[in-house]
């Protein structure tokens, strides 16, 4: 409880600090059951739950991909093992801080009774579930996503100073990044599960066919690539076209891709919510690649052996060019 003596000027500071754009969110869509008891960050303490949380979150990471594995869904897999590759260079990335601001902290093992339970309880609940279905795994990770960025916002409105509020709520900011890519995986597994026994599939029964049907996609995708760098240059988002045109290289070359009516089509109609915006203009790059998912999906519905295998690979592929514009739309809100 606070000293009902303390200064003006600090309560003032805590006013502030309460109030922050990240923990006023936070209290209108806090999935956190209860305020985790902690008074007054300091940089060590944000230091070490930083890592804690990322420590939690490669373990729970790298075991739902192999749930799935095990389950038969290897797209969804594949999607949890882009995550985990995501958290791993985040545990690299919170050391590398942590040695900028002179706090390495304590281990993560020490502090791991400040996280809230939140945090672990919804994968303790799923991890022994037979009803895991790919939606439901993605559900999960989006709840504990979003999760982990309302304790952030959480300690950013108990920060000792705005410094370290800035920190927390950068931290918070990522943790929203995982989730925005999470819910459109999510929204995917939705439909894919609904229209299970009634979706009409793309007809491909050889590895040479498969082959040809990615070709074609891979075309119209570099297509639309090449178009959407240009606007993003235009837009100033040079960062973001050099993403778009450095997958090309794996691909189509520049000269080889064609310009496709439906793949660029696809992306969104000229005009529609001011289209050119960097963020706008990166989720259009995205919709050909989920088609490309889409189809490979449907292939791996029916398919076995080396057909399936290759069909598997190909998702996981997509899926993390698909991961890599979606944390540049992230990062693209303050560039």
């Amino acid at each position: 409880m606070r000293d009902p003596h303390a200064a003006p000027a600090r309560d003032d500071e805590d006013r502030d600090r309460r109030h922050s754009p990240a923990s006023e969110y936070a209290r209108r869509r806090s999935r956190l059951h209860r305020d985790p008891d902690i008074d007054v960050v300091d940089m060590a303490t944000l230091v070490s739950i930083a890592r804690a949380i990322e420590d939690e979150a490669v373990r729970r990471y790298a075991l739902l991909a192999g749930l799935m594995e095990a389950r038969g869904e290897p797209a969804t897999a594949a999607a949890f093992r882009v995550m985990l590759d995501e958290e791993r260079s985040h545990v690299a990335a919170v050391d590398r801080w942590a040695a900028s601001v002179g706090e390495p902290g304590v281990a993560a093992t020490e502090v791991e009774w400040l996280l809230p339970e939140d945090l672990s309880r919804s994968w303790d609940e799923i991890s022994g579930s037979a009803l895991l279905t790919p939606y439901r795994a993605f559900a999960v990770a989006v709840e504990n996503e979003e999760r982990a960025f309302a304790f952030y916002a959480y300690l950013a409105a108990r920060a000792e100073n705005a410094r370290i509020r800035a920190e927390a709520e950068k931290l918070g900011a990522e943790e929203l990044r995982h989730a925005a890519l999470l819910r459109g995986w999510r929204r995917r597994a939705y439909h894919r599960e609904r229209r299970a026994q009634q979706t009409t599939r793309t007809q491909v029964d050889s590895v040479a066919m498969l082959r040809e049907v990615v070709a074609r996609h891979e075309s119209a995708i570099a297509a639309a690539h090449l178009a959407l760098a240009s606007r993003l240059r235009r837009a100033g988002d040079e960062a973001g076209a050099r993403l778009l045109e450095g997958a090309l290289g794996t691909t189509a070359s520049a000269a080889d891709a064609r310009p496709d009516v439906e793949a660029v089509t696809a992306g969104g109609t000229p005009g529609a919510q001011d289209p050119e915006d960097p963020r706008h203009l990166l989720v259009d790059a995205q919709k050909p690649l989920e088609a490309l998912v889409d189809v490979l999906e449907g292939v791996m519905a029916t398919a076995d052996g080396e057909l399936f295998e290759e069909a598997a690979a190909a998702v996981g592929r997509t899926l993390e060019r698909i991961a890599r514009i979606s944390f540049r739309i992230g990062g693209s809100g303050g560039a």
